[in-house]
């Protein structure tokens, strides 16, 4: 026998200070069970004692011991460590005085195997068996190779520990066999310490004010995958339930409704997978086979949970190395992962670990298991979560937003689809383009918020016609091929070049007036409001043409009452002739159609624009003399009457 007994967590401690202290190492790692498998009377006696490790990295994942503590002790030199930042840590992170080791959860387990391998490691494990196997506890599937690579271990035998069935299965669709259980000998402990406490418990289910919302986007996901179901209403889904209470709400959906699913391969779960495993939800149970079992790395729920789970064959506990490999989970048909997030933008950018600009958490398994399911033989990966967050102020904030802020981390790029998920609906963002993901995602987006985020889309590279009319591609008629889109906020620095190329004579004509100059229409304040304040597509619409960053035409649509709205077009004055009014109309017309405009009016100066007229009189507008001003010809159009004439660029 290699290990030591000792009487006391303390005790046990004070062999680490010495072990490590007697390291030659500009890198002294102590690695440390996070998540619910951590150990408070270790970490108390780290946060009373840390002077005597002083310089020593301690690595855990998920710290949710006090963040007080850990202050404490980084102010007498330790240096915490993480791949996936928790509460008790998140400040230190934000203040550069702990690090973060970003990266997908499946590759924590080679972090501790090579450069974070830990000279020292601790674990919280069950009470031996009959043979003197110990299984490594809430924490397993993270701890089980931090442990095995660390040249000192510390076993924490805790009487409340759950023990995992231990067994060996074979995998067919990969031809390997995997031991469950995550399970040592106490012989390969050199400190062996007994204790009897309780174990963290960690529940996840949504505020009171937040239930309905949550039950609402679970039944959502409960509808698209019930379009799979077979004749008896069954789901031929592999569940993988994230951390969150979406997740929990999605499997009280299933059980509330009687609705079996084939399996569950999940990083880690919580309460929810109870509701379904005790009510015989879960169809594939008790076979030979490795995915004849519930398959976890760790789990944070209640003592109910955890004590279900003891020694039950039917769930299999593995290192997390195999449990989060894609390459393994997408060996489950119909696999569908489901996992929240911090915010997503329009065209599918998921950000999970930074909230305004600062470090919240981390992407944890969340890509691992997108890109699985997105593997997997009708599968599909799930973002779900509530459109809408409320800040300390009150004050209410969309989660889908338009573009992330510079230094978001994503922790899944809009290169891997994903279908989103929200109290308002689905948004399948798979096999279409950006244009159409922006369309799905804002109407999934909360009501009061949707009309900003278009907006703000329309300013994204290729889908400037989102919610509004699409860019297209004209010709004018000196041959020159030129873009015909929608304006957005970003075109303001183009239009401040853009207005000292009309000549004196086109200003007069475009704003009906002679002493108007170049410095009050390139006016921040007046562009601003054109270009971005009041540009909505619903009161105010704009277009622009446009040639390699130069605009070479404008023209705007003002609603001046309920379907009438007011016209103004502008061409560079070099550009006479060329077309450029007549395309302006045409894509004014697409607009006005799509959105319910009823009339069309202008004011056109009648001897000094004879384009102008020209061009009102080819679409069928009525011309009338203006009778309080005979230099002015009041033109006006009913939707229902002006005639696109031959060859106008419509839209498809």
């Amino acid at each position: 026998m290699k290990e030591q007994r000792v009487d006391s967590v303390a005790g046990a401690m004070k062999y680490v200070a010495g072990h490590l202290a007697r390291i030659e190492s500009d890198l002294k790692i102590l690695y440390l069970p996070g998540n619910t498998g951590l150990i408070p009377l270790v970490e108390s006696w780290i946060f009373n004692n840390a002077h005597q490790l002083r310089g020593v990295h301690v690595f855990q994942t998920l710290a949710l011991g006090p963040a007080h503590g850990w202050s404490d002790a980084v102010a007498q030199g330790v240096i915490p460590v993480t791949p996936f930042i928790g509460p008790g840590v998140r400040e230190l992170v934000n203040e550069g005085l702990a690090k973060n080791i970003r990266c997908n959860l499946s590759q924590v387990p080679r972090l501790v195997r090579e450069h974070w391998k830990p000279q020292v490691a601790i674990a919280h494990v069950s009470p031996p068996d009959q043979y003197g196997r110990v299984t490594l506890g809430l924490n397993a599937g993270l701890d089980y190779t931090a442990v095995r690579s660390a040249d000192f271990k510390v076993a924490v035998v805790n009487e409340q520990m759950p023990r995992w069935h231990i067994g060996m299965y074979y995998d067919p669709p990969t031809n390997r066999h995997f031991e469950t259980g995550c399970a040592m000998s106490l012989s390969e402990f050199d400190i062996v310490v007994h204790i009897n406490e309780p174990l963290h418990e960690h529940k996840m289910s949504p505020k009171a004010d937040q239930q309905e919302q949550a039950a609402a986007v679970a039944e959502h996901i409960f509808t698209m995958l019930a379009e799979y179901a077979d004749e008896s209403g069954d789901l031929p889904h592999t569940l993988q339930l994230g951390i969150g209470s979406i997740p929990n709400a999605v499997a009280g959906t299933l059980a509330a409704a009687n609705v079996s699913v084939s399996s569950i391969w999940s990083e880690m779960f919580s309460n929810g997978v109870l509701d379904l495993y005790r009510n015989g939800l879960i169809k594939r149970l008790g076979g030979t086979f490795l995915r004849d079992h519930i398959v976890v790395g760790f789990v944070l729920g209640d003592k109910d949970l955890y004590w279900e789970m003891h020694q039950n064959p039917d769930f299999a506990v593995l290192p997390q190395e195999y449990v989060n490999d894609p390459a393994l989970i997408k060996h489950n048909p119909y696999m569908v992962s489901i996992n929240s997030t911090i915010s997503a933008s329009v065209t599918g950018e998921i950000a999970a670990a930074t909230m305004h600009r600062r470090y919240h958490s981390d992407v944890g398994g969340q890509n691992d298991f997108a890109l699985g399911a997105s593997w997997s033989e009708g599968g599909v990966a799930i973002i779900a979560f509530l459109s809408t967050a409320t800040l300390k102020n009150g004050s209410l904030v969309s989660k889908i937003v338009a573009t992330h802020p510079e230094g978001t981390h994503n922790t899944i790029s809009a290169d891997l689809p994903v279908v989103v998920v929200t109290e308002y609906g689905v948004a399948d963002l798979r096999m279409v383009d950006d244009r159409d993901r922006v369309l799905r995602m804002l109407t999934i987006a909360h009501p009061d918020w949707r009309q900003y985020l278009g907006k703000m889309s329309r300013a994204l590279p290729a889908i400037q016609g989102v919610d509004t009319i699409s860019p297209r591609l004209v010709s004018l008629r000196n041959g020159d091929r030129v873009i015909l889109r929608p304006a957005t906020h970003e075109d303001v620095s183009m239009i401040k070049s853009y207005i000292p190329q009309l000549s004196a004579q086109d200003r007069e004509t475009r704003y009906l007036s002679t002493g108007i100059t170049i410095e009050s229409l390139t006016d921040p304040e007046r562009l601003k409001r054109l270009y971005d304040t009041t540009l909505d597509f619903i009161d105010h619409a704009a277009f622009v043409v446009e040639k390699e960053d130069e605009v070479l035409g404008v023209a705007h649509a003002y609603r001046t009452s309920d379907g009438l709205y007011e016209l103004s077009f502008s061409r560079r004055s070099d550009l006479a002739g060329q077309g450029i009014g007549s395309h302006l109309m045409c894509v004014l017309y697409d607009w006005a159609r799509k959105c319910g405009v009823q009339t069309f009016r202008a004011d056109v100066l009648s001897v000094a624009n004879p384009r102008m007229i020209s061009l009102f009189r080819l679409w069928k507008f009525s011309v009338d003399r203006n009778p309080d001003d005979p230099t002015l010809s009041d033109v006006h159009g009913s939707l229902k009457e002006i005639t696109p004439p031959a060859g106008c660029s419509r839209a498809a």
